[in-house]
């Protein structure tokens, strides 16, 4: 799942995010230049090639800490945390790539 944050989007379709993935690995929200939020499985490490071609993205959320999933899903204030965070990011960063305000 994906949210496109150039058409209308809101907090529901960041719990439908992170209700679409199991807390049993590693996971960062990834948003790319043309504006598209997912969720990326760390299993794998991306390459400095794909860092560079963000527009910005969350720190890394350790399996077990219940970022993801369903217990984050139904988390109100989490799901607030990151709509706001998303909406003053994009299209314009209002600081560094890296996201870590939660």
């Amino acid at each position: 799942m994906a949210i496109d944050l150039k058409a209308a989007w809101s907090g529901q379709d960041v719990s439908a995010l992170l209700a679409s993935v199991e807390d049993d690995r590693s996971w960062r929200l990834e948003v790319s230049a043309d504006g598209i939020a997912q969720l990326r499985d760390l299993s794998n490490v991306p390459d400095a090639a794909h860092e560079d071609s963000l527009h910005c993205f969350f720190e890394i959320w350790d399996q077990g800490t219940d970022f993801v999933g369903p217990g984050a899903a139904s988390d109100k204030s989490l799901c607030s945390k990151i709509e706001r965070i998303l909406r003053e990011n994009y299209p314009v960063r209002k600081g560094p790539r890296t996201l870590s305000a939660l």
